[in-house]
């Protein structure tokens, strides 16, 4: 059997319906606001991630350059000698 309320205990549980609902809103915008403030901070940390990534790479890129081009001057040099040594050896 359903019971009977009052009017003036249907206004109370009313009240407390809505004092708890204003509760949860407000509990959901400070969630959202806490959220945002995270959300800019992981950002901002995404975006210097991705500008030390990008600048690692310039680094390796021209680290790896320069052991290609230490090779090649290295080659060079050593057909020189070797071109060198032969003439030398040519001439005596």
């Amino acid at each position: 059997m359903t019971e009977k309320k009052t009017k003036k205990q249907v206004e109370e549980e009313l009240e407390n319906v809505t004092a708890e609902r204003d509760n949860l809103v407000n509990s959901y915008n400070e969630l959202m606001t806490q959220a945002q403030a995270v959300q800019k901070v992981s950002n901002d940390r995404l975006m210097s991630i991705r500008l030390l990534e990008t600048f690692t790479n310039t680094v390796l890129a021209a680290g790896q350059q320069l052991r290609r081009d230490m090779t090649e001057l290295n080659l060079v040099q050593q057909q020189s000698q070797e071109e060198q040594a032969k003439t030398e050896g040519d001439g005596n």
